[in-house]
């Protein structure tokens, strides 16, 4: 399934809501960055890699793991791979941006 997606695929979904299905209920989080690879492709590579940045409400933490993310364009994506990852630094304040941050890559 994912190897249809590219760094495209999610760029005009920044800002926009994704929800977590756990199985006490849907978590959302936002998507606040796409960012396409750098590196050249590769001989038998069928897209550039591309990373994602969510963000989620700070009082509920994801472990590093496989979840269903569910978006209203995209539909449901099973089993993407997401990671906590350190939260951005707001530029306005140099301080971090509130909530959990998560990131999921695609090569």
């Amino acid at each position: 399934m994912f190897e249809n997606f590219t760094f495209e695929t999610f760029a005009p979904h920044v800002g926009t809501e994704f929800h977590v299905r756990l199985p006490q209920g849907n978590l959302p989080l936002t998507l606040v960055s796409a960012q396409p690879g750098i590196q050249a492709m590769l001989t038998g590579q069928r897209r550039l890699g591309f990373s994602l940045i969510f963000r989620g409400p700070p009082q509920i933490y994801l472990p590093a793991n496989s979840y269903d993310i569910a978006h209203p364009r995209l539909g449901l994506l099973k089993m993407m791979f997401i990671c906590p990852v350190i939260a951005p630094v707001d530029p306005s304040t140099g301080r971090p941006v509130p909530g959990n941050h998560y990131e999921a890559i695609f090569n």
